[in-house]
């Protein structure tokens, strides 16, 4: 009998670690000024400015005024909205 609720409660805390895990790419389609990003990978890319996005994925992008994902955010483009401002860089979650 204990070893029948090891092994359930092993099996609950595997499902529960493998729903939990992070995806490492957003789900969907990215315009950034006019170049379409299938599923785009979690991260950091370069941007020139005035930066137009369309974010048509499951996550938000940040659009940062300078590079490497630096500076002031100028938008926070959610899923489904569009945004045009200044930046020269943009973070994918």
């Amino acid at each position: 009998m204990r070893r029948q609720i090891i092994g359930a409660f092993m099996l609950a805390a595997a499902g529960t670690f493998a729903l939990a895990a992070p995806a490492g790419a957003a789900s969907g389609l990215l315009v950034v000024n006019g170049v379409p990003r299938h599923n785009p990978p979690r991260g950091c890319y370069p941007a020139s400015s005035p930066v137009t996005i369309h974010n048509h994925t499951n996550t938000m992008v940040l659009v940062h005024a300078a590079a490497n994902c630096q500076g002031p955010v100028t938008a926070e483009v959610e899923p489904g909205q569009s945004a045009r401002t200044f930046g020269a860089s943009y973070f994918v979650f």
